[in-house]
Order: C-alpha cells, then structure tokens, then sequence
C-alpha cells in the first residue's frame, strides 16, 4: 500500500513525475545496503578482490566496469565500488534516486554479476513483490487529498458550532440568566427575554 505522506509528497514537490515515482517505487530496497555487507557479498562472489599489498581491485566486476563505456554507469559503479571498499556506511537503495540508479547499473550485468546483483538486494531488505503504477500513485494522492478536505470540512464544522454555542451562552447570560437567578415567576419577562435572544440570534 502507498503511503503518500511517506513515499510521493516529497517526491512530488521536487518535481519528480507520477511514473519516475512508481519506478522507484517499484525497485527500491526495504531498507539501505550496509556497506560491511556489500564488501562481503562482493569478495566473496570475486566480484570485487582488493590485494592489500598493492592496493589494486580485481575481480568480474571490475572487468565489467573496466568494459563499460565513459558515462553516467560507469560513474555510477565507479562510485558504488569506491564507496563501498572506502569509508561509506550505506548506500540509499531504498531512497530516490539511488534506487533508480542501481537498476540502471545493474540492468546490464551479466548473469553471474545479476546474481551478485540479488544478493546485495537481498541483504538491502528485498524489493516490493508487487510493481506500483502511475495510477496507483494518482490515487492515493485523491485519497489523501480528499481525507484532508474532509477533516478540513469537519474542522470548520467544529469551529462554527463552537461559534455558535459561545454566542448561545452569551444572549443566555445577557437575557435568561437573569431571571434565573432571581426565580422571577413573571411569564411576560421570559417572554420578553426569549424574544430578545431570538432577535439578537439573527443580528
């Protein structure tokens, strides 16, 4: 289920579109991947092998990295590597747009890098099972706006009849009070009374 305070309205007033949110959606982790994690997972796949005594990497992502073109991937998994084997934490699979960026670096790995890929996935928390859609994003934005126009509506409610009460209490003390605390028997009195609050109810 969306939440939309949570996962679009941020998004959202950025700019981010109903169909870039969706895709993230879609492939974001349940949580962020421990870098500890990763350099395990990835050492030992030989994924990613750091020799201590020269301080070079190895291994077939490495080879995958080196046969990518210059661009936006390759700068993207140049960081992931240096990233995760230096002094980062986590990295933010689970938030916009890291999450987005991950499926693009990883959409074009091999099978065995794919299956590396799963595992780092996996110790992020999983991906949701089921994919969201624009319009499921669309609709939990009516839904939220119309829960907020409707306690807003019920505020004014509330407001109006407190209103209301306070000005009730007012002709009361001014007009029946009175005659209340004087046990004044006089039917013309509360009549005359009544019709003033009554009068002064419309002004």
């Amino acid at each position: 289920m969306i939440d939309y305070l949570a996962d679009v309205k941020e998004l959202e007033e950025v700019g981010v579109a109903d169909d870039v949110i969706s895709q993230h959606l879609s492939i974001r982790t349940m949580r962020a991947l421990p870098c500890s994690d990763a350099r395990v997972i990835l050492q030992e796949a030989g994924a990613v092998v750091e020799d201590p005594v020269a301080g070079t990497r190895a291994g077939s992502l490495i080879d995958h990295y080196s046969g990518l073109p210059q661009g936006d991937e390759k700068s993207l998994l140049g960081w992931f590597i240096s990233h995760v084997f230096g002094n980062g934490e986590t990295v933010s699979t689970d938030s916009y747009p890291r999450s987005i960026q991950w499926s693009s670096v990883t959409g074009g790995m091999d099978a065995n890098l794919q299956v590396v890929a799963q595992s780092l996935v996996d110790a992020a928390g999983g991906q949701p099972e089921e994919p969201v859609t624009a319009e499921q994003i669309s609709e939990a934005r009516e839904t939220y706006l119309a829960e907020q126009a409707a306690a807003e509506a019920e505020r004014e409610a509330a407001e109006e009849t407190a209103l209301q009460f306070q000005k009730y209490n007012g002709l009361y003390n001014a007009n029946i009070s009175p005659l209340v605390t004087a046990n004044d028997p006089d039917n013309a009195k509360w009549q005359a009374a009544l019709n003033k609050m009554a009068t002064d109810w419309s002004l």
